[in-house]
C-alpha cells in the first residue's frame, strides 16, 4: 500500500468517527430532559405552521403528536399548568387528526368542514410561547441538559 492510499483510508476513518460522534451526541441530546421539551416545542411549531397553511387553502396534512405521545410521562419536571395545557392541545390535535383520517379514508373533503384550525392555532400560540420561555429559562440548567459521559459508558 502506498502513502496516498494510507492517507485516504485514514481520512475516511476519521470522517466516520466524526459522524459517529455527532450521531451519539444527537442521540444523547434527544434523550435528555431538554431534548424532550425541545422536541415537543418543534411539534408545536410545525402544527402552528400547518394551521396557517390549511387556513390559506393548502393541502391538509396530519398534525404531529409523536413527541408528546412519546414523552408525556417523562416531562413531569414541567410546571403542572403547562403540562395540562399541552395535554389539552394535543388531545384537540388528535381529534383533528381523526377528522383528517376519516376524510382520507372516505375520499371526501366534507369532513374537513368540521375542522376549526383557527381555534386550534389560537390554542397553540400561547402554549408554544410558554414552552419556548421555559426552554430559554432552563437552557443552561445542568439538571435538564445531556449528561456528559465517558467513552463506552451508558
Amino acid at each position: 500500500m502506498n502513502d496516498t492510499n494510507s492517507i485516504i483510508i485514514l481520512g475516511v476513518a476519521m470522517a466516520l468517527m466524526l459522524i459517529l460522534s455527532m450521531g451519539i451526541q444527537a442521540l444523547r441530546t434527544r434523550r435528555s430532559p431538554m431534548g424532550k421539551v425541545v422536541g415537543i416545542a418543534s411539534d408545536l411549531r410545525y402544527n402552528r405552521k400547518l394551521c396557517g397553511k390549511i387556513a390559506d387553502g393548502a393541502n391538509v396534512a396530519r398534525f404531529k403528536v409523536g413527541n408528546w405521545e412519546k414523552h408525556r410521562e417523562k416531562v413531569d419536571f414541567l410546571p403542572e399548568e403547562l403540562r395540562a395545557e399541552l395535554d389539552k392541545i394535543f388531545e384537540a390535535i388528535r381529534e383533528v387528526n381523526g377528522t383528517i383520517d376519516a376524510s382520507m379514508a372516505h375520499g371526501s373533503k366534507s369532513y374537513m368542514g368540521s375542522m376549526d384550525v383557527g381555534k386550534l392555532e389560537a390554542m397553540i400560540i400561547p402554549c408554544q410561547e410558554k414552552v419556548q420561555e421555559w426552554v430559554m429559562e432552563n437552557m443552561n440548567n445542568p439538571e435538564y441538559l445531556p449528561k456528559k459521559r465517558g467513552f463506552l459508558r451508558r
